[in-house]
Formats: C-alpha cells, structure tokens, sequence
C-alpha cells in the first residue's frame, strides 16, 4: 500500500468512526465537528477550534459512488485539507486584519436540524472587522453542498475611505488533472461568449501565485499604495466571465464545479480566483471565489448563496446543465 492509499484509507476510516457518533450530536448542539452522509457523498465538517492548525468548513469530501477513497480536497498539507473555507476578509488600505481573521478566534459549529447540515456562526464581537457571519452548509442528493453566507458588519468605519470588502473562500485541491478554472466567459472587450479555461498568468505586478477573474460588468478594485495583502485585490482585465459559475477537473474523472446567485449587482459581486502555490511540485491548486461589498453599510445584511457540485467529469455541457437546473430551482 503506497503512502497516498494509506492516507485515503485513513480518512475513510475516520469517516466510518465519526458516523459512528455522530446521532449523539443533536441539533443545535455546538461540536468540534459533524459528519453528514446524504446521497453519495459523505462530507466531514469543522468549526474552528482548531485552526489554523485544522480548518473550518469541509474538512473532507468524498462521493462514496463515484470516488470512494479520493477526498476533493488535499489531506496531506498541515491545515491543507479544506474546502468552503472562509479565508479572508480584505479592506482597501494596509491592515494587519486583511489576511487569514476568519480563521482566528471562534466560529462555532452546530448541526441543522434533520441532520443534513451544518451552520458555523461568527459573533460581531469575536472579528476584528465587527462583522458577524454564517456558513449554512445543505448537503443535497445525490452530490451537491449548498452554501448559505450571511453577514452583516457592526463597524463600516473600519473599511475606512474606500469602503469596500472582499471575503475570500478558498477550496484547497487534492490532485487535479487540469489546472485552469472553466467558465464561459468573454476574452476580449465586445467578444462573443465561449468557453474559457483560465489559468492565472503571471504578469500583472502585483502577481503572486495567482489570480482573480471578475465579472462582464465589474470594475477592477483600487487598493492603497502600501496595501499589506495586494495579491487578492488585482483581477485581470480579461478573459472576464459572463455566467457566475465554473468548473474544475480533478483526478480520477472527478468535476468540482462552484455556481453563485447573485453574480453582480450594484451592491456586490462574485470573483473567481485561482492560485498555484503548489505547483509544479504537486498537481494541487486552490480553486477560490471572492464575495465583493462594494460600499460597507453598518447593520446591512449581505449575502450570496452557492452550490458545490461534486460527480463524475461528463462534459462542459453537462455542467452548464448543471447550473441551469441549480438557477431554476432557485427561489
């Protein structure tokens, strides 16, 4: 048995233990950490006790039919192995607040009642940004998550004259067998929409590993001189995406595939980002998004919902179809 099979082998077995106990957790019930089994997926959820060291959202992911013992996301990484992970949250000038505050201080977990997932809720006063937050994670037959964020900030003035924030969610991949995200999208002012497989290019200076992609209609964002986090402020001017949803390939034929509602609005957006930091060393890039609030309102609601695909690689049809139904089930 290679290195990598053992560690499958000990996820599963994990799985199978923490299933094992899990009814004893009820509804409502604060824990360190929640199995969901729904469908063909068996997902592993975990709240923040333990970060950075282990990280909040989904800890592991496995579709028992299609992939029984390839987890989506890296499990070998010390605080690798996490997907719908709440990463950032970036203002417009240098603070040493921009990177990594949600993984810092208490983000309790409790499980939904009826037991097909999970809500991670963060108080005002435990984020040094004032913000309170929720992850409400659904896990729905026979292989998506969906995803729920809520926040509202007690403190505008903190986002100071820009006024903007960026929270930023991370998907750190197991093996891929392609590293670009897939999206339909425009290359060019006035293109005609195609399909685009972006791959973070260097050459921006601000470049770092990795890039963003941003709507049709949005705006690049502007960030002080001195800015402390600057490689997730930048997005490229194009290709930019014209449907808010793309798709990544992973080994073993898997699609990861990540849709939004809403994609842009006056008062927020969705971005795609992608980063490389571990390649070419290991085929595992992080597949992210940004959530953009323009203009911070103190005791404003925000939000955007999202759903995670996680099947068999069809074709790039078969995942459009897949955001279509998601779009019209939508209410």
């Amino acid at each position: 048995m290679t290195i990598d099979s053992r560690r499958q082998a000990a996820c599963v077995l994990l799985a199978a233990l923490l299933a094992m106990v899990a009814p004893a957790v009820a509804a409502d019930e604060p824990a360190a950490t929640a199995l969901v089994e729904r469908g063909e997926l068996s997902v592993l959820f975990r709240d923040n006790s333990d970060s950075p060291r282990l990280l909040s959202g989904v800890d592991a992911l496995f579709n028992v039919r299609q992939a029984a013992k390839f987890d989506a996301f890296d499990p070998d990484g010390k605080g690798a192995s996490a997907g719908l992970n709440f990463e950032h949250i970036i203002g417009g000038h240098a603070s040493p607040h921009n990177a990594f505050t949600p993984r810092q201080g208490r983000f309790d977990l409790e499980r939904l009642p009826g037991g097909a997932g999970v809500r991670l809720t963060r108080r005002a006063e435990d984020d040094p940004w004032k913000t309170a937050a929720t992850m409400t994670y659904t896990v729905v037959e026979p292989h998506y998550i969906d995803v729920d964020f809520r926040c509202t900030p007690t403190g505008a003035s903190l986002f100071r004259e820009r006024g903007y924030a960026v929270f930023f969610f991370a998907n750190y991949m197991n093996d891929v067998a392609d590293v670009p995200l897939h999206f339909r999208g425009i290359d060019a002012e006035g293109g005609q929409e195609k399909w685009i497989a972006a791959d973070a290019p260097p050459g921006h200076a601000d470049y770092n590993g990795g890039g963003t992609y941003r709507g049709r209609e949005a705006r690049p964002l502007a960030y002080d001189d001195d800015h402390n986090f600057k490689l997730n402020l930048w997005s490229y001017d194009y290709p930019r995406f014209t449907q808010p949803w793309y798709y990544g390939r992973a080994a073993h034929d898997m699609a990861l595939i990540m849709m939004f509602d809403p994609r842009h609005a006056d008062a927020d957006e969705i971005r795609f980002s992608l980063f490389k930091f571990k390649l070419p060393r290991h085929p595992r890039p992080a597949w992210d998004w940004q959530y953009v609030i323009h203009r911070v309102e103190a005791g404003r609601e925000y939000g955007f919902r999202a759903r995670l695909v996680w099947k068999k690689f069809v074709s790039p049809e078969d995942c459009q179809a897949e955001y279509e139904r998601w779009r019209a089930g939508l209410k």
